[in-house]
């Protein structure tokens, strides 16, 4: 008796318990959704982030706008997603539903191997996403593009580089000797290399590429290199532009592979609750068959006993009517 009482409360705490753990995974990957989403914004509102953006991605694809203003857009839009299939899971776990829970279950797979194939997309084919470094195309860029009429996006976005990297150019500084803002004299005439390129008294300030001051402006545009080379940058930035892109791509995987960790507890934790409430269904049936089979015999047992005690009262009356009458007639014949 007492194990029958403790194997049925360990049957009710068991759904409890992984109805919670779904609800749990739920509300995580809910919250998940969400922080991506603010995560898409944040990015969007990150000026100098979205303009370093527009030396990493390929001038043939992003002309317009940099690579990570139409990223900011995606990681939004995948936050949305990510926070209406979360809903979905709430919404199946709160009532039960087979169908909803089925459609759920096919949503997170779905989820899952689109970040799976992102991630090895991002990571062994960046030029198909647009993220493409060459240094031939970023010096042709330089040369064709800086300080132009109709270029100042690709200008501020070299401009904050190479205050924000201390370096100068791609290569170097040689790589402004034959631009068109040198050959056309689109800058002042006495400018060698851009003010961007020198050293700066205001580089801790926020706007500091956009209104340079270098500390020694004439010793920095001077053709000797033993003398500028303690007030400019030395150094191209093509280094310094592909390690950036390496720690940005190792934030965004990392935060990809935690929503995804996420996204498999909620998917592991749904299939096991799902899988483990089909078993106690057909243990219901079952009992109640079973029990159903035992309650109808006792009154079978019951009906049978009554009709053969009544068979065995019409056998002793019939009995006894066949022995009365048999004496009655031997008392005649004697008495003849």
């Amino acid at each position: 008796m007492l194990f029958c009482v403790h194997q049925k409360t360990m049957e009710k705490k068991t759904p409890t318990l992984s109805r919670t753990f779904v609800c749990c995974s739920n509300f995580l990957f809910l919250v998940s959704g969400f922080a991506v989403m603010a995560l898409g914004i944040l990015l969007l509102i990150d000026n100098e982030r979205v303009l370093l953006s527009r030396l990493v991605g390929s001038s043939d694809l992003h002309t317009d706008q940099p690579l990570f203003y139409y990223m900011s857009f995606a990681v939004v839009g995948l936050g949305f997603v990510i926070a209406i299939t979360a809903l979905l899971g709430c919404w199946a776990s709160c009532f039960t539903s087979r169908c909803l829970t089925t459609w759920y279950i096919l949503s997170l797979i779905f989820l899952l191997l689109g970040k799976f194939a992102c991630c090895v997309v991002a990571v062994f084919w960046p030029h198909l996403l647009g993220i493409e470094i060459r240094a031939s195309k970023l010096v042709r860029a330089l040369q064709r593009n800086y300080a132009l009429p109709g270029r100042e996006q690709f200008t501020a976005a070299l401009d904050l580089a190479q205050t924000a990297f201390s370096c100068c150019g791609i290569n170097g500084s040689s790589n402004y000797g034959t631009s068109w803002w040198r050959l056309q004299e689109v800058g002042r005439r006495e400018l060698v290399v851009p003010l961007t390129c020198c050293t700066l008294n205001n580089t801790q300030l926020p706007d500091a590429f956009l209104n340079p001051q270098p500390q020694d402006l004439q010793l920095c545009q001077t053709l000797n290199p033993l003398e500028h080379q303690r007030a400019r940058h030395n150094t191209g930035c093509l280094e310094m532009i592909e390690k950036w892109t390496q720690d940005q791509a190792l934030i965004f995987l990392g935060i990809g592979l935690i929503v995804m960790l996420i996204e498999m507890s909620a998917l592991l934790s749904t299939i096991l609750s799902w899988s483990k409430s089909k078993p106690k269904r057909r243990k219901n049936l079952s009992t109640f068959t079973s029990t159903q089979t035992l309650t109808q015999s006792p009154t079978f047992t019951l009906e049978s006993n009554h009709n053969f005690g009544l068979g065995m009262e019409n056998s002793r009356s019939h009995t006894d009517g066949s022995t009365f009458c048999e004496l009655k007639n031997y008392k005649l014949i004697g008495y003849q």
